[in-house]
């Protein structure tokens, strides 16, 4: 049986999941809500749908992580705790191609649900205002494809590494309030609590550019900068106001090369790497070393 193989197989058993059909199904219903009332302030049709390709980008920054872990936290426990894993290690496979496989078909499941939100709003966008800014839509489609898969290789790793589907669940809701929650909200995020010790405990003076720095690890933030990447100069989004003299805070333009080098809109393409292939290289560690008798 062949990489190829297990990932057919694979994504099969993964699309009949109903938890998966209704989180895809819901955030297909958000998307579309989202294309019909998002970018009714701006001032041309094209910049509208820029607009809401923008706010489309900053639902999915929280959203899409569930979608990615709930399709792929059980690829490998799931397989272990029913005794699936000894089926297709007695076939002539190998681990690294069943390993690989997973990785292929968790990746096409969480492609093909993004895929479904983006067709909903260019419809919508298509229908309600008329224009198709082809880099805008193809380039958020081609970062949130990254974003996804790299809580695909962080859910596998976290797969790899538990023995039952219990283990699975509780690291894969650990993972998203560790990767997500704790860098959303203000009053217990990582910057605020790194700057609370730094400043109170340690009694140092306050410095926001390496309080960002580490929020600068997490691949939500990092999405939220890669989309600047990809969006109009004037529509960009400040993600380190508190790094910016406060003359450039609300200045998108002029902002992001006001930044320290280390917290620039480029420097999330390394983060998003990093978080797609170091736990997918710790997921196979562990696999091949997992004892599945």
């Amino acid at each position: 049986m062949s990489t190829v193989t297990v990932a057919k197989k694979d994504f099969k058993a993964a699309r009949r999941s109903k938890m998966l059909w209704g989180a895809a199904i819901a955030l297909g219903m958000i998307a579309a809500f989202v294309g019909y009332v998002a970018g009714g302030a701006e001032a041309t049709d094209v910049r509208r749908v820029q607009s809401l390709f923008r706010t489309l980008a900053m639902f999915l920054g929280v959203l899409l992580p569930i979608v990615a872990l709930v399709a792929s936290y059980l690829a490998i426990a799931g397989e272990r705790e029913g005794g699936g894993i000894k089926f297709l290690l007695s076939l002539p496979n190998t681990r690294r191609s069943v390993f690989a496989g997973k990785v292929l078909s968790r990746n096409g499941v969480v492609a093909g649900g993004i895929g479904f939100m983006y067709v909903a709003v260019i419809s919508v966008a298509l229908t309600r205002h008329g224009a198709f800014p082809a880099a805008v839509v193809f380039g958020t489609l081609l970062v949130t494809l990254v974003y996804g898969s790299t809580f695909v290789s962080v859910a596998l790793a976290m797969s790899s590494a538990a023995a039952s589907r219990s283990r699975a669940i509780a690291g894969a809701f650990g993972t998203y309030f560790v990767l997500v929650i704790l860098f959303l909200i203000p009053v217990v995020s990582v910057s605020t609590i790194v700057g609370w010790v730094h400043t109170t405990i340690l009694g140092a003076d306050a410095n926001p550019d390496v309080y960002n720095a580490i929020q600068y690890v997490s691949p939500y933030v990092a999405y939220r900068k890669a989309v600047n990447l990809v969006m109009p100069a004037e529509m960009r989004r400040n993600v380190f106001r508190s790094s910016l003299p406060e003359d450039l805070q609300y200045d998108p333009t002029a902002a992001n090369e006001a930044l320290p080098m280390y917290l620039q809109d480029q420097v999330s393409l390394v983060v998003l790497a990093f978080w797609l292939v170091v736990p997918l290289l710790i997921g196979y560690w562990l696999f091949e070393r997992a004892d599945l008798e």
